[in-house]
């Protein structure tokens, strides 16, 4: 047996699926992340400090290192570490882009064992990160044609977005109720609905099916995503038959496939929630995220009954729940945000099945990549506040963004919250001691700080 085996066998496996809806900070969370455990050695002297503060096995000395691995699997997607890590460097830094379908990122970390076999060992962890977009798509699974149909009609005529659905309603009005199975019309209709939800998407609303028509990655032109909802008069159709057969090839050959494939060795999960976005756009936009999460968590059980067991054979064991960009409120805020997310999984997880299913279970307020600083003003009386740089300001300053609801569901005629979108400041300092973060160094404890001992 050669030394690459003996490695491979003594080495532990531990793959994290990082998931959660579009812009709640995936790619950002996955590049801080490598980048705080390949600096990790800047802050050895300085125990409780850095983004990898409350990780344990660093606090107390036994993580040593870690490296990336781009020859593991090295013929499927990678995730674009050094892009990323990149563009958060430097005067001009900017937010990265978001990644364009499943990617992964595979490090080794060396640690030194106190166990019976002590000695410097590693474990090997795989982060695996697919586009938001596609986790709506789920629930999919359980519908007809029919009841998806009604469903995205009705949802698409009320409320905010009944602003962008008028072209494609007006489509659908212009189609005769005989009308044949013709790839023009189909083509027609399916890009006249991925434009209005991209513009759902756009204003940070997040039930957008199917998801694929926002991200395609391989399958941007195929005809399997010349696919769209019709109301009952159409149904009838051959066009409605037609695109009844379609939804069906939708669920068999991109939905199934692409859980079952993905899931397939996950052990632990973490979903992104950015609920201070929704929270700023109001009570129909923060509903919306509840609903869609409501609906893609009953069919994602964790346990032995739930469609994604089915599809894979597998029960993820750690779950983390984290509401992103912690930085954009006050430091006493951290904690109502994190209790917001807790009521909010409450309410539509009444019987505690995912508290049951899983062996661990957490819920955090995280800011991988900090943007601002804690302050607090100068004249009585004495408040927090929060320094950085919002989008359409030219220079740094002091912002107060309110409040947090501490009601659930908030009491929508006293929030006062303001989300202000800060940009990320300039990190000389991140090439060598990675990127200031909250709850970083946390996050990454509960997923994995038990299997560095």
């Amino acid at each position: 047996m050669d030394r690459s085996m003996v490695d491979g066998l003594l080495t532990k496996k531990v793959t994290i699926g990082v998931t959660g809806f579009s812009r709640s900070g995936k790619t950002v969370f996955i590049g801080a992340l490598a980048q705080a455990l390949l600096s990790s050695d800047a802050w050895s002297q300085r125990r409780g400090q850095g983004p990898l503060a409350q990780f344990e096995p660093f606090e107390r000395g036994s993580f040593r290192s870690a490296q990336i691995r781009s020859d593991i699997d090295s013929h499927l997607p990678q995730f674009p570490f050094l892009k990323v890590r990149n563009s958060l460097v430097g005067h001009n830094a900017n937010w990265p882009e978001p990644t364009e379908g499943i990617s992964r990122l595979t490090l080794d970390l060396n640690y030194l064992s106190r166990g019976w076999f002590k000695g410097l060992r590693k474990v090997r962890i795989e982060l695996v990160d697919y586009p938001g977009e596609w986790l709506v798509d789920l629930p999919m699974l359980e519908q007809s044609y029919e009841v998806w149909s009604e469903q995205m009609l009705a949802l698409a005529s009320h409320g905010l977005r009944s602003e962008w659905s008028h072209l494609y309603f007006a489509e659908m009005d212009k189609t005769p109720a005989d009308q044949d199975f013709d790839e023009e019309v189909a083509i027609r209709l399916s890009e006249t609905w991925a434009d209005y939800l991209q513009k759902a998407a756009a204003h940070g609303l997040v039930r957008n099916q199917p998801g694929r028509h926002l991200r395609p990655d391989a399958l941007r032109h195929s005809p399997v995503l010349r696919l769209a909802p019709l109301p009952e008069q159409l149904r009838s159709s051959r066009l409605g038959k037609g695109m009844a057969r379609r939804f069906e090839e939708y669920k068999k050959k991109v939905i199934k496939p692409f859980y079952s494939n993905h899931f397939k060795h996950i052990d632990r999960q973490i979903v992104l929630l950015d609920v201070l976005l929704a929270l700023q756009q109001g009570e129909p936009a923060f509903n919306e995220l509840t609903d869609a999460l409501k609906h893609s968590l009953a069919s994602f059980h964790y346990g032995k009954e739930g469609i994604l067991s089915w599809l894979t054979g597998v029960k993820i064991t750690h779950l983390l729940f984290a509401a992103t960009k912690a930085d954009h409120v006050t430091r006493a805020d951290r904690a109502n945000l994190e209790q917001m997310v807790r009521r909010m999984l409450a309410s539509i997880d009444e019987h505690n099945q995912l508290r049951s299913d899983a062996s661990k279970y957490d819920v955090m307020a995280l800011a991988s990549v900090r943007a601002t600083e804690d302050r607090m003003t100068i004249n009585q009386p004495k408040r927090e506040i929060l320094y950085g740089q919002p989008d359409e300001q030219d220079k740094q300053g002091q912002w107060d963004p309110g409040g947090l609801p501490l009601d659930m569901p908030p009491d929508w005629s006293a929030v006062h919250f303001q989300f202000l979108k800060f940009k990320t400041a300039a990190m000389p300092n991140a090439m060598s001691e990675g990127f200031p973060a909250i709850n970083l160094g946390k996050a990454l404890n509960f997923l994995i700080g038990e299997d560095l001992k």
